[in-house]
Formats: structure tokens, C-alpha cells, sequence
């Protein structure tokens, strides 16, 4: 019989460095039916990461008092996460009772992150670059830039604006920024939902890149929100390689009637191209249902940061005004 762990809707996912209030809160299940864990005389989490186990936490049976039945609480104590680096991990309940131990879940760990707070946050992890920022740094290229006298167009020395100090600069920014941006288009933090799909994954949202071409191996993330009504899924990447042959990747399972975060790692060879991120069921459907989601994220990188729009969606009027002003300042225009 299958078990299961899941995170309850509204239990958090991630917790930083150093924080001993946050707790996470799971359900529980033995083939689909919640368990009493009122009868167990040990409750032990215990977590590790790819390289292996880790660390372990006793839950106190007391604990359980008024919670829901198979509902648990973890509030990890210092010396669980204590030095461990930001990244991904994994979780385990081992529960003990009269007839043995059992595991949950049966099948891969639950997944969840650790995050870095702002005091081992290194200055050079900075992955987002503010438009003053690109404003500042094109003006001091700008000035790198010999003029012509008043009236004459002049000629616009390439080679010595993309190797001007400032220039390289942005530039070195804008590529650490790629890290943490969110590649895909028309995404959305707010909760939508796919009514009557059916199949595999029939009448799912499809969403697209920006940018599609893998120019050299790259580890990519994609992560989704997603609240299944009826059967199991989880997010799906599709690709095609060098040769054109298609390949789909898919993220851990969101059982049926719970929510929570569907995350994909891994690398995708030089060549490659991503043609779609997607929701996908565990098994194929042939009755209709609703699926809930909302936060699709494609990032570069092994970490699944928070959901964002994709930069090209944020630009305001004041952030076009400051761009055509450092333009001007470099001998062009922008109409």
C-alpha cells in the first residue's frame, strides 16, 4: 500500500537560515486514507539531500493534540538546519507503533528548501539589476564615447563601448541577473484554473519562453503551483534536442484534493531547444476535471527561487523614459 506525505495547503515550503518559528505541518496517508498517528509511540523527521541522510527531529505525540487526523507539525529546532547551505532537501516521517515502523512516503522524500538569509547573503549574489542601475551604467559608457562637433552624426566606436570599463560592468550585472528571472511569458501569481481537462494533458495551459535556444549544457528549474481536484499531476517540461527528437520532463506528484509545488531539475544539453512548460496528469485521464495553478517558473540554476514576471513584462513608462535618456546620451535615439 502506498504512502504518502504531503504538505497541507496553507504549510509554508522553504524556511531560512536561522528561523526557529516557522513550522511545517503534513498529512499523512496510507492508500489514500489519512493516518492515526495518535497510536505511535515515536515520531522521528528526518532530512537529507542528494549526497545521502542529514539530521533527524523527534515529534512529540502530544504535539498532535488538535490537529486533524494524520496531521503533523514540524518546527525545525537549530540544530536541524544549523550550517546547512541554502538549497534543496529532502523529508521523511518514520512513524512507530505497536506493529513496526512505517515511512512516509513510500516512494521519493517530500522536497523542500532552505534559503539563505540577508546576513550570509554575498553581496555578489545580487540577480536582479534595477533600471537606475543601467541608466548609471550607460551614462558613464556614454562617456567613454569621443563626439563629433555639434551637427556632425559622427561614427559610433563599437569596439570601444562594449570594452569600456562601465560597459563590461553592466554587462557581467545583466548576465549574473539571469539567474532568479523567470523565462517564461504570461505567467501569473494569481490562482487560475484549467476547467474539463482530460487526457494527458488536455486543455492545460501552455506556456512558452522567451528565449528557447540552449546554447550550452545548462542546468534549468521549473517549478508550479498546482491544486488538482480530482486526479494526481504534476508540471511538465517539453524539449527537443540537436536532432530534433522531443523529450518531456516532469516534476514530483501533486496528489488529487491537496496543493503544493511541482519542481523540475535538471540539464538540457547544448543545442537543445525548450518548446513548453505544462501541467501533465500522473496517468492518463478520460473524464474532466479542474486543476488550479498559478507561479510557473523556468529559471537557470538548481534552485527554485520565487515566482516572478518575465523582465520583459515589467517595463513602465518611467523605465522606457530612463532607457531613451541614456540612449540620447550615447548619440542616439529612440522613437
Amino acid at each position: 500500500m502506498a504512502k504518502t506525505l504531503e504538505f497541507t495547503i496553507n504549510s509554508p515550503r522553504q524556511i531560512k537560515q536561522g528561523d526557529t518559528e516557522t513550522t511545517f505541518t503534513f498529512i499523512c496517508k496510507n492508500a489514500g486514507s489519512v493516518v492515526d498517528l495518535t497510536q505511535a509511540t515515536n515520531i522521528t523527521a528526518k532530512i537529507g539531500n542528494a549526497s545521502g541522510y542529514l539530521r533527524s527531529q523527534p515529534i512529540t505525540i502530544t504535539s498532535l493534540a488538535g490537529l486533524n487526523p494524520g496531521w503533523l507539525n514540524l518546527q525545525p529546532m537549530p540544530d536541524l538546519i544549523s550550517g546547512l547551505p541554502a538549497g534543496n532537501y529532502q523529508l521523511e516521517i518514520w512513524v512507530t507503533d505497536q506493529a513496526g515502523t512505517s515511512i512516509y512516503p513510500s516512494d521519493a522524500p517530500l522536497g523542500f528548501t532552505i534559503t539563505n538569509n540577508i546576513e550570509n547573503s554575498s553581496g555578489a549574489s545580487i540577480t536582479t539589476i534595477a533600471f537606475d542601475d543601467f541608466v548609471e551604467a550607460m551614462n558613464k559608457a556614454a562617456s567613454t564615447i569621443a563626439k563629433g562637433d555639434k551637427g556632425d552624426t559622427g561614427t559610433v566606436d563599437n569596439a570601444g563601448l562594449t570594452t569600456a570599463p562601465a560597459f563590461v560592468a553592466l554587462q557581467t550585472q545583466v548576465d549574473n541577473s539571469a539567474i532568479g528571472t523567470n523565462l517564461l511569458i504570461g505567467t501569473s501569481g494569481t490562482l487560475n484554473a484549467s476547467t474539463n481537462a482530460s487526457g494527458w494533458n488536455s486543455n492545460f495551459r501552455r506556456f512558452t519562453p522567451a528565449v528557447t535556444t540552449v546554447d550550452s549544457n545548462t542546468t534549468y528549474t521549473v517549478r508550479a503551483w498546482i491544486a488538482p481536484a480530482s486526479y494526481d499531476t504534476r508540471i511538465q517540461l517539453a524539449w527537443a534536442d540537436s536532432s530534433g527528437a522531443w523529450n518531456y520532463e516532469t516534476g514530483n506528484i501533486i496528489s488529487a484534493g491537496t496543493s503544493g509545488y511541482s519542481t523540475w531539475t535538471g540539464t538540457l544539453p547544448s543545442g537543445s531547444s525548450i518548446q513548453y512548460v505544462t501541467i501533465v496528469f500522473a496517468a492518463k485521464q478520460s473524464t474532466g476535471s479542474t486543476v488550479s495553478y498559478k507561479e510557473f517558473k523556468l529559471e537557470k540554476g538548481s534552485v527554485a527561487t520565487d515566482w516572478s514576471l518575465n523582465p520583459s513584462e515589467i517595463l513602465t513608462q518611467s523605465d522606457y523614459a530612463k532607457i531613451q535618456a541614456a540612449i540620447v546620451a550615447l548619440g542616439g535615439s529612440l522613437k
